[in-house]
């Protein structure tokens, strides 16, 4: 099988399925199935290019492909020159708490920001010297003027000026702007220190705001409070630096209904109602969010996102959607319900696998119709606990078995596929 994939890209998928996690690389070689439901998100990222903006809850079981598919579109979006982040909610991690978790959700999302060019994390600081590069080099080209001309730098501070002064029209915009301009200052001077005061401020790690003004003569820090406001505000910078938006990728929404107080869930839905209408309203521009939430998760009616009314008028299916011969799915809905892949999709997937073990490994898997077969009626049952296999359980097996007959290759491929699936 000639894929394409290098033996890297392959080691990195593998390794990564056999370990239950999604790889980073190399999504486009495993990809099957999901045919509605990426159409539907690429319609949001055409929106989102546009200057609109998106907002989605990808539901579905632990193992399902919930976390597969947001990376699978986190890399598509980042080939079409989008800054992506991406985010996975946890106890310390929500949208607003008593102890800083909305603040270090934030944290976390400007940490992980990536591009085509700093695909891994921590672009920040690159998005900000291509920005100001960018600008530099237009005054370049249309001015006539070089580094070192005496009113070089003046252009470019006209420039920097202008794009930060069209901000502050928007929410906390004043101050972000300000920053920016402090940035492009320590920039332009050399000061280093300047410089990652500004980057600290811009990460949400100033806490007060006597510190803020005292090094960058700002009257605001972010906070649990306001910190969407600057995800907002960076979604519109980044596409004054060159991008065509801001991806945001959030992971295990069940976080919160896991949450024991009642008060504290309810917190926490209100501002995930808020991040919704604003992304439906109108009142943010070129974002893009979506979240992996479990089926419990958002539809139990005493602790999950439903138990929250304007939340669940907002999300439940309607009445249309209606089982019958075929499942009628609205795929413009904010909820897109995923399914386990079927067995012919799982088949397609089997082939691509056994390919890319057979690139990794430098051999030809032996494996035949009848064996996919086999392994797919095995897997589709139930399994020791009783407890339908996930696309995730079935994937883990499979890349065991091909590893063990790799590894074993005098051994009958019956006595290895087959004993472990009797």
């Amino acid at each position: 099988m000639d894929s394409g994939i290098s033996r890297t890209t392959a080691a990195t998928v593998l390794n990564s399925l056999k370990s239950g996690v999604v790889p980073r690389i190399g999504l486009e070689y495993i990809t099957v199935g999901r045919r509605s439901e990426i159409q539907a998100l690429l319609q949001d990222v055409s929106i989102i290019e546009q200057g609109g903006a998106a907002f989605r809850f990808i539901e579905g079981k632990y193992g399902s492909g919930k976390t597969f598919l947001m990376h699978a579109l986190r890399n598509h979006v980042m080939e079409k020159n989008f800054v992506v982040t991406d985010v996975e909610l946890s106890v310390d991690k929500r949208f607003v708490g008593n102890k800083g978790q909305g603040l270090a959700t934030y944290r976390e999302l400007i940490r992980n920001m990536a591009t085509h060019a700093s695909p891994d994390s921590g672009a920040l600081q690159l998005i900000l010297d291509k920005w100001i590069g960018t600008l530099e080099n237009e005054v370049v080209q249309f001015e006539g003027l070089v580094p070192g001309h005496e009113v070089f730098d003046v252009r470019v501070s006209q420039k920097i000026y202008k794009i930060t002064s069209s901000m502050e029209e928007r929410v906390n915009g004043f101050d972000f702007g300000k920053v920016l301009a402090s940035y492009y200052k320590g920039y332009r001077k050399g000061d280093v220190e300047l410089q990652k005061r500004a980057l600290r401020w811009l990460c949400g790690e100033y806490r007060t705001r006597t510190e803020a003004k005292t090094d960058l003569g700002v009257n605001l820090i972010i906070t649990d409070d306001n910190w969407y406001d600057f995800i907002k505000l960076f979604a519109d910078f980044v596409v004054k630096a060159g991008y065509a938006g801001l991806y945001v990728c959030m992971d295990e929404l069940s976080t919160l209904y896991e949450i024991p107080s009642r008060v504290g869930r309810e917190y926490n839905y209100n501002k995930l109602l808020s991040i919704y209408n604003d992304a439906l309203q109108g009142k943010a521009s070129n974002l893009g969010i979506i979240i992996s939430v479990t089926r419990e998760a958002m539809e139990d009616s005493v602790r999950g996102v439903f138990s929250f009314e304007p939340l669940r008028s907002r999300l439940a299916e309607s009445s249309f959607e209606q089982e019958g011969v075929v499942k009628m799915r609205d795929m413009a809905s904010p909820v897109i319900r995923l399914s386990v892949l079927n067995p012919g999709e799982m088949y397609v997937l089997l082939e691509k696998l056994a390919g890319i073990h057979g690139i990794l490994y430098g051999y030809t898997p032996k494996l035949e119709h009848d064996d996919y077969i086999y392994f797919l009626k095995q897997q589709y049952g139930k399994n020791l606990d009783g407890e339908e296999n996930t696309v995730r359980d079935m994937i883990k097996n499979y890349v065991t078995l091909l590893n063990l007959m790799q590894q074993n290759q005098d051994v009958p491929k019956e006595k290895i596929f087959y004993a472990g699936n009797n």
